[in-house]
């Protein structure tokens, strides 16, 4: 047998190498994801957030990720990492080139890697968004600044945000798809935050009364997504967009296009600009915007957007069913009497007839005075919700 060459060697060196790097992307499952945003209530004291106390209340979230699984036969679950749970000390953020050792909750990134191995032991997926309240210097929008001098949570931006964030979002990508045994089982990290919220969509529409946050957003955009993007191995999520629908008297003056601001800046920033397309586009989706009242079909103008080549790769998320009719009153949508089936009954149909890559409902489960779940507080199924979710899955 003839032994082979330094020439060849090298090559299928190479060739390995190149395999083990494809091998989690051909173990992925295939799209569409079918989810909901993860809020187990567990009986850990303190119980929230149930991921910073993991080691308390792992058993009974392993145990509602398999009846989840039983019940809805879904496959994936939504989860966010807000900024605070991952730091020593709260208050006061990364620095950019900083350690992660020296700035990090290691136990929560532990949690968090325990958490993937658990999902995927149950059948699913897991999508995290990456929550950062640091996209804008906090002199810009002082006031309504999340983090704030003396906040004792959240972490205050200085004038060059996005350095200390692309090492926040970097660090903690690596860390836990390097710890877990099947990082294989992450669906994508998605790059989000919000300065004003924390935990929501970033603000990526235009503000006429301060477009300053529109230019430090763009330039956060354009500084971090090239870093994000190329960290670790699993798919990366370009930032939550949402259309605007508030019947207020700012947005009734505002076109249709100007409510899909937060798409037509993205799209120009990360594929026109950048040239560095994600993996997937995850939307928040309101119930009967297309057509809207307005006589606009929301979902095709986003689609146009976007391009029509790319809908196989948007996500509809945030998906309304009973217990938001907070978030639909002061709209220009018409929801009338519809249930909360037949709103999320809407969303799958529009899923399917437009080929997206999935969706995920908001939520798993009631939790305080918010009755959003399909699951309530006591751990009871809302039969009807389950039903209409489960006549999805194909």
């Amino acid at each position: 047998m003839t032994r082979p060459t330094a020439g060849a060697k090298l090559f299928l060196l190479a060739a390995a190498v190149l395999l083990a790097s494809r091998s989690i992307a051909a173990s992925e499952p295939a799209p569409p994801f079918r989810g909901v945003f993860f809020n187990p209530q567990t009986n850990a004291d303190p119980n929230f957030p149930w991921l910073l106390h993991y080691g308390d209340c792992r058993e009974e979230v392993r145990a509602a990720l398999r009846e989840l699984v039983d019940t809805l036969q879904v496959n994936l679950v939504a989860v966010f990492i807000l900024i605070p749970n991952t730091l020593k000390d709260p208050p006061h953020g990364n620095e950019s080139g900083q350690a992660l050792e020296a700035w990090a909750n290691m136990a929560f990134l532990d949690h968090v890697a325990a958490f993937v191995d658990d999902c995927h032991a149950a059948g699913l997926s897991v999508a995290f968004d990456l929550a950062d309240n640091r996209w804008i210097p906090h002199r810009v929008d002082a006031t309504r600044h999340l983090g704030q001098p003396g906040n004792p949570w959240w972490p205050v931006a200085d004038e060059t945000p996005w350095d200390e964030a692309a090492s926040w979002y970097r660090q903690i990508i690596e860390y836990v798809e390097s710890h877990a045994a099947h990082p294989e089982a992450i669906a994508f990290w998605c790059m989000g935050g919000n300065y004003q919220w924390g935990g929501a969509e970033p603000v990526l529409w235009d503000n006429d009364s301060l477009p300053e946050v529109k230019a430090h957003t763009e330039r956060f955009v354009k500084h971090v997504w090239p870093v994000f993007r190329a960290a670790g191995r699993r798919p990366k999520a370009a930032p939550y967009a949402l259309p605007i629908f508030s019947n207020n008297a700012y947005w009734m003056a505002k076109s249709p296009k100007e409510r899909l601001g937060a798409f037509l800046n993205l799209k120009q920033w990360l594929v026109d600009d950048l040239a560095l397309p994600p993996d997937y586009w995850p939307m928040t989706t309101y119930p009967f915007c297309d057509p809207a009242p307005d006589g606009v079909h929301y979902l095709r103008e986003i689609i146009a957007i976007l391009g029509e080549e790319n809908a196989g790769r948007i996500l509809s998320t945030d998906l309304k069913g009973p217990g938001h009719a907070h978030e639909l009153r002061d709209s220009i949508l018409n929801v009338g009497d519809a249930s909360g089936p037949d709103m999320l009954q809407w969303h799958f149909d529009q899923c399917m007839a437009h080929g997206f890559a999935g969706w995920w409902v908001w939520a798993y489960q009631d939790a305080g005075k918010e009755v959003s779940g399909v699951r309530a507080r006591d751990g009871a199924w809302k039969q009807d919700l389950v039903g209409v979710i489960r006549q999805s899955v194909p």
